[in-house]
Formats: C-alpha cells, sequence, structure tokens
C-alpha cells in the first residue's frame, strides 16, 4: 500500500505538469521564429533610444540645410 499523497506531492505534480506544456511549447512549429524574434529583440532593444536619437538629429540637420 503507497502512503497518501501530500501537498507537497501534489505541487510537485503540478511543477512537473507545467514544465510539460512549457517543454511542448517549445518544440512547437513557431519555436525558431520566437527564437529569432527572441534574439532580434535582445540586439535592437538596447540600441533603440541611440537609434532614435541618431534618426532625429539627421532630420534635424537636414531640414535646417536645405538643398
Amino acid at each position: 500500500m503507497s502512503p497518501p499523497a501530500t501537498d507537497f506531492d501534489r505541487s510537485v505534480i503540478t511543477l512537473l505538469g507545467e514544465h510539460f506544456h512549457q517543454c511542448a511549447f517549445a518544440r512547437g512549429p513557431l519555436h525558431s521564429l520566437r527564437c529569432a524574434a527572441e534574439a532580434a529583440n535582445a540586439f535592437l532593444a538596447p540600441r533603440f533610444v541611440t537609434t532614435l536619437v541618431v534618426l532625429a538629429v539627421v532630420v534635424l540637420l537636414g531640414a535646417s540645410f536645405p538643398a
């Protein structure tokens, strides 16, 4: 006869179920697309403000010196 399940056992089972769900999600057909999007975000996010500032300076310089 097995011992009765405790709350700890139920929480472990719940965590294991969540882990299996994450594994199934990671093996889905769009996994490589998600990885590419995360890599692009990791590259571009720290440079976003700098890019906007450089673009604003170029636009302002272009507007102040008409051809």
